[in-house]
Formats: structure tokens, sequence, C-alpha cells
């Protein structure tokens, strides 16, 4: 365990949280908080599930509404699976973290393009496998190429990561973009492909997202499904990140390893979230338009204000993220005559001083940015990035 970190992100979420205990006027920009609730029929559907609890332990695959929920939304997307082609978690996380456990042996390799979510390397680790981060730097957009990939893969390889949009950059993979890193996959049939697709409906631009969905790798090589896991949570796009539900959709063998975690560790999911879950899945949609109007907004807020402090950040076109580049700054001096020498500086003096809290870049694999959740009140935003912008005038 001494080779894994703390998450950096909960980390500073909880540094602020104690701030703002303390009563210091603390605005948080750091935690992917999607910054909306439910729709009330999930509410209804959580307070039935209670009403009616029944006693039992229940299925580890999740109950047969919230398993047919998901079966339904896969194949809304064109993609077919079967009931025993898929399973809850606890979570996103918690559906990654077990593919990992049951996929990867010491030694083995694990692709994550970087910029990457903070865990995925940590959670690699933590298995006994040994992370492999291509970086997709600022002057690409934040995204990797196929002959990145390719050179990336070696025998040692056992899993891809693939995240679309992005967790920290909120960077979109064109179709194109992603037929061209399928190619490449599909080279490689001893390879697992884990599809990280929670943020594929936050997506702003539909000329590079058709239908309101992020591409995805099998949208172009369909041969890939045989190997290929997707997983998803009503975390980002219901508005749930508490309630943690998470669902994974793969190879009956890979689901089958899951399940026999899932056996020995939490047995099932509560009954609330899963009713919950699946009333978010099947109800109605289309209160995510509003949203998603309500983030693009905030986005160009955000993109505004870093380019008058004059940090680069490529646009981003899905999830709620910035991630601009701040190495320009580093060796300057606050007016108390603390120098920020880092990423970390950075954030932990923007923190003390003008009571912003931001996550450090390093902690998502480029230790040259910082990353912004904007997804919060725009009240709250918009100060936020008001007293960044001051704080770094000051500098010199």
């Amino acid at each position: 365990m001494r080779v894994v970190q703390p998450s950096a992100i909960i980390k500073v979420a909880g540094k602020a949280r104690e701030m703002k205990a303390a009563g210091q006027d603390v605005i948080s920009l750091s935690i992917g908080v999607p910054g909306f609730l439910p729709p009330a029929h999930v509410y209804a559907a959580a307070h039935a599930a209670v009403d009616s609890d029944s006693g039992d332990y229940l299925a580890g695959r999740g109950s047969p509404a919230l398993v047919a929920a998901f079966v339904k939304s896969l194949q809304e997307r064109g993609f077919g699976y079967a009931e025993n082609e898929v399973c809850a978690q606890v979570g996103g996380k918690g559906a990654l973290f077990n593919l990992l456990l049951a996929l990867v042996d010491a030694g083995d390799e694990v692709i994550v393009p970087a910029p990457y979510w903070a865990s995925y390397p940590e959670m690699v680790k933590i298995v006994g496998g040994v992370p492999v981060t291509p970086l997709g730097d600022a002057a690409h957009d934040y995204k990797i190429t196929p002959t990145q990939l390719a050179q990336a893969l070696t025998p040692k390889t056992k899993v891809v990561i693939f995240n679309n949009p992005s967790n920290p950059t909120g960077m979109l993979y064109t179709p194109d973009e992603v037929a061209g890193l399928a190619k490449i996959l599909a080279t490689r049939p001893d390879v697992w492909i884990i599809s990280d697709d929670i943020y594929d409906r936050l997506v702003f631009d539909e000329r590079d997202a058709p239908g309101g969905r992020a591409a995805q790798l099998m949208d172009s090589v369909t041969e890939l499904k045989q190997r290929l896991i997707i997983v998803q949570s009503v975390s980002k796009t219901y508005g749930m990140p508490g309630w943690r539900v998470g669902m994974v959709a793969a190879p009956k063998s890979v689901i089958d390893a899951v399940l026999t975690l899932t056996s020995q560790s939490f047995t099932n999911l509560p009954a609330m979230t899963m009713a919950a879950a699946a009333a978010a899945m099947d109800g109605p949609q289309d209160f995510l338009e509003g949203q998603k109007g309500r983030l693009l907004k905030q986005r160009d807020i955000t993109l505004e204000a870093l380019e008058a402090m004059d940090l680069l950040c490529p646009k981003p076109e899905g999830a709620f993220y910035a991630f601009p580049q701040i190495k320009g700054l580093f060796g300057l001096q606050t007016p108390g005559g603390k120098v920020v020498k880092d990423d970390v500086a950075f954030c932990e003096l923007l923190l003390e001083e003008a009571l912003v809290a931001v996550v450090p870049g390093g902690a998502f694999g480029d230790a040259g940015a910082i990353r912004i959740s904007y997804a919060g009140k725009e009240a709250q935003l918009t100060e936020g990035l008001a007293r960044m912008k001051a704080w770094i005038e000051a500098l010199r």
C-alpha cells in the first residue's frame, strides 16, 4: 500500500470542507459533482423500495428492474447484451476496481492515457499491475493518437482504459479519432478494453457526438465487443453521485468473475439505491437537456475567465471540467513572499490566500495544469474565478 497515493480530489475537497466548517468563505471548484438532483420519480421509487423492504439479501447482479433498465439503455445505444452479461457494482469506481482485480495479474501493464482520472493508476498499482501513461498534451487537446497507443502496447499489456469524454480535461474524442484508436486495438486480440462511459451523454457538440452520445470504440470495430467492457454509472448523468450505483456490461466470463468478487465483498447493493437507479435509467430523459444547457453556459463562463487570466485551456466539449495550463506561473511569488513552486503549491496557496479550491494536475498525470469543476452554482463559479484571477494578477 506504500506505493498507492490517497485521492488528491478527495483530499482537496476534504480540506475545503474543513475550512468552511471553521467559518471560512471557501469556494470549491474541486469535486466532480454534477450540480443537479435527479427527477422526482427517482425519489418516489426509492421511497417505494423502503416501504416494501423484504428484509432479505438481494441479487448480487442487481435487482431485475435495474438489470432490465440497464440492458434497455444499452440497446437504445445500439449495443445488445443479455441479462447475464451485465451486473451492478458500488458506483463506477467500485466497478473499475473489481474489474481490474479480476483481470490484472502481478506485473501486467495497463494503458491509462494521460491526463487520466486520478484513481485509474492507483487502482492498477493496488492490484499489482503497472500503469503505462502515454500523454496527450495541451498542444494536442489532451488526446493521444493511434501512433501513441500503438507504441504503448507491449507483450505485457493486459488492459487499456478509455474514457470519453475525459475526466479531468472534458475533451471529447471525435468519431474518427475513436475509430483510429479502435483499429489499433483490433490488432491486439489478447488485450482487454475498459470503456469508462460515465460522461458519454454529457456532451455539447453533436457534430462530434452523433445522437448526443460520445463515440464508442465498438461503433467502428464491432468485433471489439468480445473483449470490451462498458462501465456506466448514475452519478453524473442523473445527479446521483452519493447513491453509489455503477453498472458493467461485458462478456459473461468477466461478469461471472466480478460477481464472484461481489459475493465475497459487499454481497449486493441496497434495494433503495437499485430502485432509484432503475427509475432514473428507465424514466423520462428529457431533463438532461436543460442541465446540459446550464453546464454549457458555465463552461463558457469558465473559458472566458481563463482567457482573461491568460491561461491556455483547450476547449472542453463534454463532462464539466476545464484543465488549464499554469506552468507559466511557476516560480512567481505571492504578495506574502510564498513561491508557486509547482501545481501542488499553486493549489495550496490559492486555497490558503484566495479561499478557492481546485485540484493539482499532477494527480491526473499533467503537473503543469489544474482541474476546475464548473458544475456548481453559477454565482459561486463566477466568484471563485474572479478570486482566482485577482490572486494570479497579484503574483510577482
